[in-house]
Protein backbone atom coordinates (compact mmCIF):
# COMPACT_ATOMS: atom_id res chain seq x y z
CA UNK A 1 0.00 0.00 0.00
CA UNK A 2 1.66 3.02 -0.80
CA UNK A 3 1.84 6.34 1.66
CA UNK A 4 1.88 8.86 -0.87
CA UNK A 5 -1.04 11.30 -1.92
CA UNK A 6 -3.16 9.56 -4.16
CA UNK A 7 -3.69 11.39 -7.39
CA UNK A 8 -7.32 10.36 -7.36
CA UNK A 9 -8.30 11.34 -3.58
CA UNK A 10 -11.70 12.86 -4.07
CA UNK A 11 -9.98 16.37 -3.47
CA UNK A 12 -11.43 18.86 -6.40
CA UNK A 13 -10.29 16.80 -9.08
CA UNK A 14 -11.55 17.55 -12.90
CA UNK A 15 -11.11 13.51 -13.29
CA UNK A 16 -11.31 11.14 -10.51
CA UNK A 17 -11.41 7.78 -12.97
CA UNK A 18 -12.07 6.36 -16.50
CA UNK A 19 -15.98 5.49 -16.31
CA UNK A 20 -16.73 2.01 -16.74
CA UNK A 21 -17.83 0.77 -19.97
CA UNK A 22 -21.00 -0.30 -19.40
CA UNK A 23 -21.74 2.78 -17.04
CA UNK A 24 -20.42 5.48 -19.35
CA UNK A 25 -20.87 9.55 -17.98
CA UNK A 26 -22.67 12.16 -20.35
CA UNK A 27 -22.11 15.16 -17.79
CA UNK A 28 -20.56 15.64 -14.55
CA UNK A 29 -21.94 19.19 -13.50
CA UNK A 30 -20.79 20.72 -9.80
CA UNK A 31 -23.36 22.81 -8.66
CA UNK A 32 -22.20 23.89 -5.38
CA UNK A 33 -18.84 24.66 -4.21
CA UNK A 34 -17.42 26.01 -1.14
CA UNK A 35 -13.74 26.10 0.37
CA UNK A 36 -14.97 22.75 2.02
CA UNK A 37 -16.65 21.16 -0.42
CA UNK A 38 -17.96 20.80 -3.56
CA UNK A 39 -21.25 19.13 -4.51
CA UNK A 40 -22.78 17.87 -7.88
CA UNK A 41 -23.81 15.01 -9.95
CA UNK A 42 -23.13 12.92 -13.18
CA UNK A 43 -25.20 12.06 -15.65
CA UNK A 44 -24.97 8.05 -16.27
CA UNK A 45 -26.35 6.25 -18.72
CA UNK A 46 -26.80 2.28 -16.87
CA UNK A 47 -26.41 -0.71 -18.37
CA UNK A 48 -30.22 -1.08 -19.37
CA UNK A 49 -29.83 2.31 -21.41
CA UNK A 50 -31.69 4.52 -19.23
CA UNK A 51 -29.90 7.68 -17.89
CA UNK A 52 -29.81 8.57 -14.19
CA UNK A 53 -28.45 11.51 -12.33
CA UNK A 54 -25.99 10.49 -10.01
CA UNK A 55 -25.51 13.21 -6.81
CA UNK A 56 -22.02 13.50 -5.05
CA UNK A 57 -20.36 15.72 -2.40
CA UNK A 58 -16.19 15.46 -3.23
CA UNK A 59 -14.85 16.13 -0.03
CA UNK A 60 -10.41 16.88 0.85
CA UNK A 61 -8.53 13.54 1.78
CA UNK A 62 -8.60 13.04 5.36
CA UNK A 63 -6.38 11.38 8.15
CA UNK A 64 -7.24 9.54 11.26
CA UNK A 65 -4.56 8.55 13.51
CA UNK A 66 -4.49 5.96 16.46
CA UNK A 67 -1.72 7.13 18.75
CA UNK A 68 -0.61 5.29 21.82
CA UNK A 69 1.14 5.46 25.00
CA UNK A 70 2.47 2.53 26.47
CA UNK A 71 -0.83 2.31 28.31
CA UNK A 72 -3.49 4.67 26.38
CA UNK A 73 -4.70 5.60 23.38
CA UNK A 74 -4.72 9.69 23.02
CA UNK A 75 -8.20 11.14 22.04
CA UNK A 76 -9.65 14.81 21.32
CA UNK A 77 -13.02 15.77 22.80
CA UNK A 78 -15.24 18.13 20.38
CA UNK A 79 -18.16 19.90 19.96
CA UNK A 80 -19.52 18.74 16.44
CA UNK A 81 -21.89 21.99 15.36
CA UNK A 82 -23.55 19.40 12.45
CA UNK A 83 -24.69 17.22 14.80
CA UNK A 84 -25.33 19.66 17.93
CA UNK A 85 -22.88 17.01 20.09
CA UNK A 86 -19.88 16.60 21.80
CA UNK A 87 -17.94 13.62 20.93
CA UNK A 88 -14.93 11.90 22.21
CA UNK A 89 -12.67 11.16 18.45
CA UNK A 90 -9.62 10.31 17.30
CA UNK A 91 -7.18 13.04 16.33
CA UNK A 92 -7.53 13.55 12.27
CA UNK A 93 -7.64 16.55 9.66
CA UNK A 94 -7.11 17.09 6.05
CA UNK A 95 -3.84 15.35 4.30
CA UNK A 96 -2.32 18.55 2.95
CA UNK A 97 -1.55 18.47 -0.87
CA UNK A 98 1.79 16.96 -1.09
CA UNK A 99 1.95 15.45 2.28
CA UNK A 100 1.95 11.57 2.37
CA UNK A 101 -0.39 10.07 5.15
CA UNK A 102 1.78 9.51 7.29
CA UNK A 103 3.36 13.10 7.53
CA UNK A 104 0.10 14.58 7.72
CA UNK A 105 -0.79 11.98 10.97
CA UNK A 106 2.19 13.40 12.31
CA UNK A 107 0.95 17.22 11.98
CA UNK A 108 -2.59 16.64 13.17
CA UNK A 109 -1.35 14.26 16.22
CA UNK A 110 0.73 17.50 17.82
CA UNK A 111 -1.77 20.06 16.21
CA UNK A 112 -4.40 18.53 18.15
CA UNK A 113 -3.04 16.64 21.40
CA UNK A 114 0.75 18.25 21.68
CA UNK A 115 2.21 15.36 21.32
CA UNK A 116 4.84 14.25 18.28
CA UNK A 117 5.63 10.76 17.24
CA UNK A 118 8.87 8.92 16.30
CA UNK A 119 7.10 5.83 14.78
CA UNK A 120 3.70 5.88 12.25
CA UNK A 121 3.11 3.42 9.92
CA UNK A 122 -0.38 3.38 7.47
CA UNK A 123 -2.71 0.81 8.47
CA UNK A 124 -5.13 1.21 5.31
CA UNK A 125 -6.94 3.99 3.13
CA UNK A 126 -10.65 3.68 2.53
CA UNK A 127 -13.43 5.11 -0.15
CA UNK A 128 -15.89 6.59 2.57
CA UNK A 129 -19.66 6.70 1.81
CA UNK A 130 -19.27 5.75 -1.59
CA UNK A 131 -22.84 5.86 -2.45
CA UNK A 132 -22.55 9.72 -1.68
CA UNK A 133 -19.24 11.02 -1.21
CA UNK A 134 -15.91 11.24 -3.16
CA UNK A 135 -13.64 11.21 -0.26
CA UNK A 136 -10.80 9.40 1.00
CA UNK A 137 -9.71 8.85 4.29
CA UNK A 138 -6.35 7.15 5.91
CA UNK A 139 -6.11 5.13 9.09
CA UNK A 140 -2.51 5.49 10.58
CA UNK A 141 -0.91 4.03 13.74
CA UNK A 142 1.26 6.61 15.88
CA UNK A 143 3.81 5.23 18.61
CA UNK A 144 6.58 6.57 20.44
CA UNK A 145 4.94 9.42 21.73
CA UNK A 146 6.90 12.70 22.89
CA UNK A 147 5.22 16.02 24.56
CA UNK A 148 5.51 18.65 21.74
CA UNK A 149 3.51 21.97 21.39
CA UNK A 150 -0.40 21.55 20.90
CA UNK A 151 -1.34 24.55 17.83
CA UNK A 152 -4.79 24.30 17.11
CA UNK A 153 -6.49 25.55 13.97
CA UNK A 154 -8.51 28.99 14.71
CA UNK A 155 -11.55 26.49 14.33
CA UNK A 156 -10.57 23.89 16.87
CA UNK A 157 -11.85 23.68 20.15
CA UNK A 158 -10.71 20.60 21.53
CA UNK A 159 -9.45 18.85 24.44
CA UNK A 160 -7.09 15.99 24.58
CA UNK A 161 -8.09 12.79 26.32
CA UNK A 162 -5.92 9.88 27.63
CA UNK A 163 -7.75 6.54 27.57
CA UNK A 164 -6.15 3.21 28.57
CA UNK A 165 -5.98 0.88 25.91
CA UNK A 166 -8.31 -2.22 27.20
CA UNK A 167 -10.97 0.61 27.85
CA UNK A 168 -10.72 2.49 24.59
CA UNK A 169 -13.02 0.42 22.49
CA UNK A 170 -15.73 0.54 25.34
CA UNK A 171 -15.41 4.23 26.44
CA UNK A 172 -16.42 5.08 22.73
CA UNK A 173 -18.84 3.04 22.35
CA UNK A 174 -20.50 4.13 25.29
CA UNK A 175 -21.02 7.89 24.28
CA UNK A 176 -21.12 9.40 21.22
CA UNK A 177 -18.42 8.90 18.68
CA UNK A 178 -17.63 8.75 14.74
CA UNK A 179 -17.13 5.63 12.71
CA UNK A 180 -13.77 7.38 11.59
CA UNK A 181 -13.07 6.51 15.37
CA UNK A 182 -14.22 3.45 15.53
CA UNK A 183 -12.55 2.03 12.05
CA UNK A 184 -9.35 3.07 13.63
CA UNK A 185 -9.41 1.43 16.50
CA UNK A 186 -10.73 -2.04 14.89
CA UNK A 187 -8.03 -1.50 12.44
CA UNK A 188 -5.62 -1.30 14.72
CA UNK A 189 -6.60 -3.70 17.44
CA UNK A 190 -7.33 -6.42 14.17
CA UNK A 191 -3.01 -5.54 13.66
CA UNK A 192 -2.51 -6.44 17.50
CA UNK A 193 -1.37 -3.01 17.75
CA UNK A 194 -3.96 -2.30 20.73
Amino acid sequence: MSDSYPPDDGRRHARIGDPHPDWPVIESVPEYETSWFVGGYDLVEQPDGSRKRYYWAELPTAVVVTAVTDDDVLFVEQYRPTIRHEQLELPAGIVDEGESFTTAAERELREETGFAASSLSLLAEVWVATGLLRHKRAYVFAEGLEPAQQDLDENEFLTPRAIHIDEAIPAVRSRPTNEATLQGLTLAKEEGLL
